[in-house]
């Protein structure tokens, strides 16, 4: 095994010294190019236990290699993760920082640096790197999504609408992928559009249909204040879905807040039956101490605590 290793190694040396030295530093790139683009399938597939060493091998022998820094940072991210230990982290964000280091203009480098940042709750770094990264020179097309993302957990929803509006006018990825149209329409629904919020969730359900989708609709129309339109959406599901606990539940949250209790309570005792949890038991004994009843209110937290 070694000799064959050894002659291979001398073929190489010996086919490198039989053309020119530009074509030849041409196949190193090229081969690194697609092995990067190999290593980029495997992270997003979330394999990252299967390149990380190659990637740590890569980023010694160049540091200067923007790409497998951020990747490296991603996969460390990943681990950190999977393994919910909290050690990871501080690699990634190295490993992110030395891009930047690497190419302090290179818009996903800046991106992936904020967003650890933000993960991290320092919102204010996180939007500085962001905005630097909007100015790059060659910029990333995810830049207004993750700035609309984070201005979105900071309850700055005008913004975060705006941010991503430039977002959905760049990348058609924002009104194709679910991924992304689940993300505008909660930033959407943040930020006071109702109706479109409302449109993605269509939209996305006549793709892929689920009750996920229409759950996240009519937490839409509660969330713009629009209590009997969601109340109309939870009804329309529960009659589909007679058993749904979750369903059942959000309504009778939504008619109790409307005053109308008693029907609020069916609802609950429905919920209970289909999915008997601590959560319906506290949630039903609200319910009944605006009944006036308090000694099943007690009862309820009573199981509960059970």
């Amino acid at each position: 095994m070694a000799r064959i290793r050894s002659a291979s190694v001398f073929l190489m040396v010996l086919l490198c010294l039989s053309v020119p030295v530009a074509d030849c530093k041409r196949h190193r790139s090229d081969a690194h190019a697609e092995r990067m683009k190999e290593i980029r399938r495997q992270v997003k597939e979330g394999q990252a236990q299967a390149v990380v060493y190659e990637l740590e091998s890569i980023t010694r022998n160049n540091p200067k290699d923007v790409e497998a820094w951020v990747l490296l940072s991603k996969v460390y991210t990943d681990l950190d993760m999977s393994s919910s230990g909290g050690k990871m982290i501080g690699k990634a964000m190295d490993a992110a920082k030395n891009a930047v280091a690497a190419q302090p203009d290179n818009s996903t480098a800046l991106k992936n640096l904020a967003e650890l940042h933000a993960q991290r709750g320092n919102f204010k770094e996180a939007l500085s790197l962001i905005d630097r990264a909007i100015a790059a020179p060659r910029q990333d097309p995810f830049v207004y999504k993750s700035k609309a993302l984070m201005l979105s957990e900071l309850k700055r929803d005008k913004e975060a609408v705006a941010a991503w509006d430039m977002f959905a006018s760049t990348h058609p990825a924002a009104n194709t992928s679910p991924n992304q149209m689940d993300d505008g329409a909660l930033i959407y629904a943040r930020g006071g559009l109702t109706d479109k919020a409302c449109a993605l969730y269509d939209k996305l359900n006549a793709v892929s249909p689920s009750e996920k989708w229409i759950l996240k609709k009519a937490e839409a129309y509660s969330m713009g204040g629009r209590t009997n339109q969601a109340i109309g959406v939870y009804s329309e599901l529960i009659k589909l879905h007679p058993g749904d606990e979750l369903a059942l539940m959000e309504r009778a949250k939504l008619k109790s807040k409307l005053g109308k209790h008693k029907e609020a309570l069916a609802d609950m005792d429905a919920a209970i039956k289909e999915m008997p949890t601590s959560r319906m038991y506290l949630e039903r004994a609200s319910i009944y101490e605006k009944l006036g009843n308090a000694k099943m209110a007690q009862r309820d937290r009573e199981k509960a605590r059970e």
